[in-house]
């Protein structure tokens, strides 16, 4: 350990399989301002660049009390503009080839940190080519998954992302759950020109270098960080407010969103405390936070450490608010905590209770696919799957045109499985996120709701967007 000083009831879903057979299944792309009469957004041009910047709080503004930036980057339309060569290189035949060769790069062997959401990412992407496939796939041609082990060992996803391109010639990929393997694989796409969809990490940095080769449609820890920082300090009025979090790349970037954010709302964190990937005792860390004293505790951690932190935690007699981050929202934490997880509230990169159309239809399938339920993982590749392959049927076999049509998102919004989609201009999904409390044994979503929205803002029309 090491310590650092920095000053739902479950609602149960009723759905019959027959009466869901028979709607469609096509996962629709609608303009951004094509709302219901019942929803017309009017946001200001600060609502706007707010909304742009992954919904921060007005008041987390940077310097925002004293001068206006002399630009927005994240509002610019030409941010990710490309003018390289690679739209006129030559379309092979698609006639001689024997499939359509789509790249995987997620973590999936068993004793990975990652592998649970690995193989859940890898589900979903197995069950939207299924269902393109079944389809007519590309022109009668199928398209084909080429799996790659995202390992642990810095440098090797650009070894896989080469052997993809170069080997197996796919016209695109999916990837990855980490953070540092995904920032590898995106400047390895810089040079070989390979369309990436990132539909699993978290980290905020990957669509900030630039690189015009990448879409992100997962919640990332800027949109985590902002909706947490907002809750507890605009909303429940907290002050003292400290954080434990992993000794990993995970948490690290997670807690500086938090902890910037906290500070530019005037409630700047009391202590950050960092514990080992692996750590199952947490009674030396908490013991120093009990004595430091806290109003809540925000845990960036996965669901079974966060179960054990909680459980420890109240068997010392420590009955301060707990929060969390999108790993902590999972049935583990349940599990692991028991009665001692009712009352936390963390952020959820989905509400899997929805009654939403797609999001049953989608639900009903997988199961009976894979026996298993989808989470957030799952949904997100799917939707990045589907997306991916529709930039194919459109654009054709041209990596960069490929490219190009997923950059068709950036002004538009995209109605998947997970919900409605929001990209700003760096391709990086700033839909508002799913909070989720624990009470009685179960989760209780709602949508997130931050305190200086208006109703005729963007956010306030989710709902009628199919949010």
């Amino acid at each position: 350990m090491k310590f650092v000083t920095k000053t739902q009831s479950n609602r149960i879903v009723r759905w019959a399989a027959g009466a869901l057979a028979g709607m469609a299944m096509a996962v629709s792309v609608v303009p951004a301002g094509a709302q219901s009469a019942a929803c017309v957004p009017r946001p200001s041009r600060a609502r706007l660049e707010a909304m742009r910047y992954a919904n921060m709080p007005a008041q987390a503004f940077p310097f925002g009390r004293y001068i206006k930036p002399y630009a927005l980057w994240y509002v610019q339309p030409d941010t990710l503009a490309y003018d390289g060569a690679a739209r006129s290189l030559p379309t092979p035949d698609w006639r001689k080839l024997p499939a359509i060769n789509l790249g995987f790069l997620g973590p999936l062997q068993p004793e990975y940190a990652n592998a649970a959401y690995g193989m859940a990412m890898l589900r979903g992407a197995e069950l939207a080519l299924a269902e393109a496939n079944a389809h007519g796939g590309y022109h009668g041609k199928p398209f084909a998954l080429k799996i790659h082990n995202d390992k642990p060992l810095w440098g090797a996803s650009a070894i896989e992302i080469v052997r993809m391109r170069y080997r197996q010639q796919v016209w695109g990929m999916l990837g990855s759950v980490n953070g540092a393997s995904t920032h590898i694989a995106l400047r390895a796409a810089l040079k070989i020109q390979l369309p990436i969809v990132d539909t699993a990490t978290t980290d905020p940095t990957v669509t900030e270098t630039r690189i015009p080769w990448l879409l992100h449609n997962f919640p990332d820890d800027r949109q985590q960080g902002y909706a947490l920082a907002d809750y507890i300090f605009n909303h429940l009025h907290l002050q003292h407010v400290a954080i434990l979090r992993v000794n990993a790349r995970y948490g690290r970037l997670g807690d500086k969103v938090f902890f910037n954010t906290a500070r530019r709302l005037g409630a700047q964190p009391s202590v950050v405390v960092k514990f080992a990937p692996y750590e199952t005792n947490f009674t030396r860390p908490l013991r120093e936070l009990q004595r430091l004293g806290m109003d809540g505790l925000v845990l960036w951690a996965n669901a079974r450490q966060a179960g054990l932190i909680v459980r420890q935690m109240r068997a010392m007699g420590m009955h301060q608010p707990v929060f969390g981050s999108s790993r902590v929202a999972y049935p583990a934490l349940l599990k692991t905590a028991g009665a001692s997880a009712d009352g936390l509230v963390a952020v959820s990169a989905i509400d899997p209770t929805r009654l939403s159309a797609k999001w049953l239809r989608f639900r009903l399938r997988y199961t009976r696919r894979f026996h298993t339920a989808p989470d957030a993982y799952a949904a997100y590749a799917y939707d990045g799957m589907n997306m991916l392959i529709t930039a194919i049927r459109q654009a054709g076999l041209n990596r960069a045109r490929i490219m190009g049509a997923l950059k068709h998102y950036a002004l538009h919004s995209y109605r998947g499985v997970s919900g409605t989609a929001f990209f700003d201009y760096t391709l990086n999904n700033i839909a508002p996120v799913t909070m989720a409390r624990v009470e009685k044994g179960h989760f209780i979503y709602w949508p997130e709701r931050r305190s200086d929205w208006r109703a005729n803002t963007w956010p306030g029309c989710l709902a009628a967007a199919g949010r």
